[in-house]
Parts: C-alpha cells; sequence; structure tokens
C-alpha cells in the first residue's frame, strides 16, 4: 500500500470482513464440474509461449480437451487463472509443472449517524487534517455495488480526481457510465465466477452493472467515507446528519456480490481491478397473513439484552431475553393479556456505551492461537447509512416502501469505520505501513471505561476479556499519534508462513516468487511475529513463554516505562517485560 509522490494516493480497499463475514457455502456443482482458482509459478512459463494467457489455455486444454475455458486470468494477488474443472482435470493439472495449486472456489454470504461524533471524529479535525482535506484518499469497496444517486456520494467542493487514477464507471442495466463524480470516481462489476457457476443473472431481480440492488454495498461504502448529508433519518428516527469516517475521501466501487452470493473468482478480479486502478499499494409476513397488527421480538439466550434496530413489514418493539421472558410469563398467566407500548423517539448518549455485540467476531485464534483474535472493536450496532432504492428497508421482497437510508447491524458495518478511519491515518501518516496503521489503532484502543469498568459484553452481561473485544474500542484521536508502533515488513510475513509450516508451494502462491522458502538452518516462532498484541496457552501443568517485539517511535523523543499485569480473578500468571525502559531520541 506504500505510494510514492508528494501527495500519494491510498487506495484502502475494504475487502472481505465487508464482504464477508459469514462461513463458506456449499459448493456450486453441475455437469460434474465446479470452479477452480489455479496458481502458477510466474517465472516457470515455457518458452514456447508468448505470453501468460497462452500458457494458461494450452495447459487447461491439455487436462479438459477442450471442455473447460478460462474464466479470468490473474496477474497481480496472484498469478494463475480460473476454470471450471472436474475433480480429476483439477488433479492433472496440479501435477504439471509451474503449477503451485489447485483450490477449489469458494461462495460466500454476506455478514448482515452518530458514530463520527461517538468516534470523536467531529472534535478531532486539528489531529486529522486530511479528515476534511484529503481528496487524495480512495476508499475502494469490494461489495453488492453502489446507489449513486444517494446524497452520500455528492462531490460538492471536491477537486479533480487524482492524476494517478487509472479506475472507470462501467455502463449497465440501470446504471449510466455517468453516474460517477469527484466523489464516486469508479463503478465496475464482475459476474462471470458467478454466471460460471449459476448461470446469467436474474435481470427481473437485479441489474447486470454495479447498481446496488441489495443495499448492502451502498451502506458499507457511505459509512466509510460516504459525504455529510443532513436531515438523514429512517422513517423518521434516527434524525441527524449522517458521513463516513472519512468523508472528503473519494469513493470506488466493485461489485462482486449477487443474489447467489459472492464467488471467490469474482472477488479475487475485484481486487486485481482494484489495485490496477488506483493502488500501488464491509418474520414480518408470516405476522401479518395470520392477522397481527404488530409484534414483539424477543431476544434468546445468545443476543442477551442487546437491542437491535432492524426494519419490518408491521410495526414492532424489540425487548431483552429478560423482558421477553416476562412478558411470556404474563401473557401465559393472564386469559386477556394486555400492554402499552409508549414510543420515546431517538435517544442518543445511551450508557453504558460502547458494549460488545452479542454477535461480534470472537476469540480465540484457532488457526494460530499465539495471535490474538480480535483485534479491537468498532461500532457496528444500529447503524444509519445511505440504502438502495432498488429494496425496502426491511430486504424483504414484498416491502414497497422505499428510503435513502437504513440502519442495519452487523460486522460488515464495524469494517467500513475501521477502514475509513484507515483512510484517514494514511493521509496523515503516508509514510506508515498497514501494520503500522493497525498497530495505532490496536495500542491506542481503549477498554474501559472513565469509571475503571471494563467494557461490557451484552452476550454474557459480564465484563468483555481481550477474547470478545481484543485491545479494545478504536480510539481515532489518540490513533493519530500512538507514539510507538510494531511495524512488520514482507520478510515478518514469509517468517510467520514459516512458523505455521506453510509447504513451500503455498508460500510461492502467496508471496508470488518461488525463491521465497524456508531456511531448513533458522527456528521459526510465532510467537516472533511483531504484532501489537499476542495470546499464551498454558498446559495444566504450567510453563513458560517467550514473546518478542520491536518497537518503532513515531512521535517526538521520550521514555517509555512498561507495567504488565495479569487479570484478576484467573490462574496466577507472572509477567515480565525486559528491558522495562526504551528511550527513543529521533523517530525511527
Amino acid at each position: 500500500m506504500r505510494c510514492h509522490g508528494r501527495r500519494s494516493a491510498l487506495f484502502a480497499v475494504a475487502v472481505v470482513a465487508a464482504i464477508v463475514a459469514a462461513a463458506a457455502a456449499a459448493e456450486v456443482v453441475h455437469d460434474g464440474r465446479r470452479t477452480y482458482i489455479v496458481h502458477c509459478s510466474h517465472a516457470a512459463m515455457p518458452s514456447e509461449f508468448a505470453a501468460h494467457g497462452d500458457w494458461y489455455a494450452s495447459s487447461l486444454q491439455s487436462v479438459s480437451g477442450g471442455a473447460a475455458e478460462v474464466i479470468y486470468t490473474y496477474d497481480t494477488l496472484l498469478h494463475g487463472y480460473s476454470a471450471r474443472l472436474t475433480r480429476a482435470e483439477a488433479r492433472a493439472l496440479e501435477a504439471q509443472p509451474g503449477v503451485l495449486l489447485v483450490n477449489p472456489e469458494t461462495r460466500y454470504e454476506l455478514h448482515t449517524t452518530r458514530t463520527p461524533e461517538f468516534l470523536g471524529l467531529d472534535r478531532a479535525e486539528a489531529l486529522f487534517p486530511e479528515s476534511n482535506t484529503a481528496s487524495d484518499v480512495i476508499v475502494g469497496v469490494l461489495d453488492t455495488g453502489v446507489w449513486p444517486e444517494r446524497p452520500s456520494y455528492d462531490d460538492a467542493g471536491f477537486g479533480p480526481v487524482p492524476a494517478g487514477w487509472k479506475g472507470k464507471c462501467e455502463g449497465g442495466s440501470d446504471f449510466n457510465s455517468s453516474a460517477c463524480n469527484r466523489k464516486l470516481i469508479g463503478a465496475r462489476y464482475f459476474l462471470a465466477g458467478y454466471e460460471a457457476s449459476k448461470g446469467p443473472v436474474d435481470t427481473t431481480k437485479e441489474s447486470r452493472s454495479p447498481r446496488d440492488n441489495d443495499g448492502h454495498g451502498t451502506h458499507t461504502s457511505s459509512t466509510a467515507a460516504g459525504s455529510a448529508v443532513r436531515g438523514a433519518d429512517l422513517l423518521g428516527y434516527a434524525s441527524g446528519t449522517a458521513k463516513g469516517m472519512a468523508p472528503r475521501a473519494r469513493v470506488a466501487t466493485y461489485k462482486v456480490c449477487w443474489v447467489g452470493g459472492c464467488f471467490s473468482s469474482d472477488i479475487l478480479k475485484g481486487m486485481e481491478v482494484a489495485v490496477a486502478d488506483g493502488a500501488r499499494v464491509q418474520k414480518g409476513f408470516v405476522v401479518r397473513d395470520a392477522g397481527g397488527a404488530g409484534m414483539v421480538l424477543a431476544n434468546t439466550a445468545a443476543n442477551g439484552e442487546e437491542l437491535v434496530a432492524d426494519a419490518h413489514i408491521l410495526p414492532g418493539a424489540g425487548v431483552g431475553e429478560k423482558a421477553g421472558n416476562a412478558m411470556r410469563t404474563y401473557a401465559s398467566s393472564d386469559p386477556k393479556p394486555t400492554a402499552n407500548i409508549v414510543f420515546a423517539g431517538t435517544k442518543v448518549g445511551i450508557q453504558p456505551s460502547p458494549v460488545v455485540a452479542a454477535f461480534s467476531s470472537r476469540g480465540p485464534n484457532t488457526v494460530t492461537p499465539g495471535i490474538l483474535k480480535p483485534d479491537l472493536i468498532a461500532p457496528g450496532v444500529n447503524i444509519l447509512a445511505a440504502w438502495s432504492g432498488s429494496v425496502g428497508p426491511s430486504g424483504i421482497a414484498g416491502d414497497d416502501r422505499r428510503t435513502s437510508f437504513n440502519i442495519i447491524s452487523g460486522t460488515s458495518m464495524s469494517c467500513p469505520h475501521v477502514s475509513g478511519l484507515a483512510a484517514l491515518l494514511r493521509a496523515a501518516h503516508q509514510d506508515w505501513s498497514p501494520a503500522a496503521i493497525r498497530s495505532a489503532l490496536m495500542t491506542t484502543a481503549y477498554a474501559a471505561y472513565p469509571n475503571g469498568d471494563g467494557l461490557l459484553d451484552v452476550a454474557t452481561e459480564r465484563a468483555a476479556t481481550p477474547l470478545d473485544m481484543g485491545a479494545g474500542h478504536v480510539d481515532p484521536s489518540k490513533a493519530v499519534d500512538p507514539g510507538l508502533v510494531y511495524d512488520l515488513t514482507a520478510a515478518d510475513y514469509l517468517d510467520f508462513l514459516c512458523a505455521i509450516e506453510y509447504e513451500p508451494a503455498q508460500i510461492a502462491a502467496l508471496t508470488k516468487h518461488s525463491s521465497d522458502h524456508c531456511s531448513p538452518n533458522r527456528t521459526y516462532s510465532v510467537a516472533a511475529l511483531n504484532y501489537p498484541s499476542f495470546s499464551a496457552t498454558f498446559p495444566a501443568a504450567g510453563g513458560t513463554e517467550k514473546h518478542t517485539r520491536t518497537l518503532t517511535n513515531v512521535g517526538k523523543p521520550g521514555t517509555y516505562k512498561v507495567t504488565a499485569a495479569a487479570a484478576a480473578g484467573g490462574t496466577a500468571i507472572k509477567v515480565s517485560v525486559e528491558p522495562s525502559t526504551l528511550s527513543f531520541s529521533k523517530v525511527g
């Protein structure tokens, strides 16, 4: 993500977490074929081929006899292509020289304001001078597309599009190529992978274009970088000014998700094009049909007392588990139960706040337990942002209402908040690496309220643990000046892959260099990864772990003293840090 030049552009792509926060769906197989992603060694192309595309086509022909065709070729994030193959063809292809890996495609499902003020950005303009002026920052979003007519994409006050921008605005059904402007500077769509698996897009349900017929993409992109819109509300609720985390940033959208899901072949191609563009480098019908006039939705134990403001076909009220249990007890004990509902409108400043949502992603990290997950938490409950004009606020097919904004919740809402904040940090510190930005966000996060109590986990109604919230809740006003950061290089990540025992072909597929490999003369350790946090696991009999970290000074000269303490109430753990004092005389 490092760019060169006096005013370089950051292309902060809000990928994966914004698109895909749910488990992979079942594979799509018909005629004995499914889509595979073929990773090739760029340097291993036989000399008789003039271009890699010719090599890919020839290798595919050799195993399929012409029955398979290349869907996409990939040249940036990986070298290779995607194609629909039988299992036998995939195995035969993987055995060919120069082919590193052949992986089956995955289909993903989407997981589904006042947060700038809540995060302190309204008071931090002096800290983030770029948050209102740095329109060189470009936030790219791979999702369900965009509804460009929403005022969140108003380009008033924006200068010309950055000179280094190579993207474009693709036209299509219900979407004119002139829909982009100086705010929404790019819109593309990718469906070859989808159509290879599912057949042609049903244009009676969604547009064969960047047009967002779902709402998810419009919501996430406007959350990350939407322009300020006064008087935004959902059906009269949550009225105020809606704006993204980086309202002066540009937006580029890449539609890779369709009614049938998000296919990894399309996602990869969307990411490839995103990088090339600008990167040098988010019940009601049943009740109604039964004659009901309204409904009360009570949480189960899984969601506890957390209340999420979903839109419904009928008037509805949401209550926590305790209130729901009390209401059910009353309703079953009285032959004519009655109740009054008093509407108090939109309330802000509810305490305690923030809290860890019941649906929030949690640890431990099952892949590499030594790396603590999650990293941090950010706003993701009841988020007001722009919405598609193709679907009602409830998302149900029979909902004929149309709104410019909607309130939805999910990890997909947290992702664009953090993506927007990352864009702000990169605009303020253009020489910071992605790892430094992550470190700044994590090390300045807070895990307690001003009174000293730990942040509440609404799923358990107890204080959240690091496995619930990671480093804590993001605090952008402090992240801009973290003092010290835990930085990482490509070599550090290679060492990490060696520590988790990746095979040479897997490493080459990720680094795109066949020369990258693990040395048999070195000992690699996950504990050595210079990550801003770590997790230690001990056997019942006890033990000792050592984690090594390197700190880089990005602030003023100063001296830092380390204190460490184990959480109260748990097994006795002794923590020591050496050295306990660090002094820096300059940046670096």
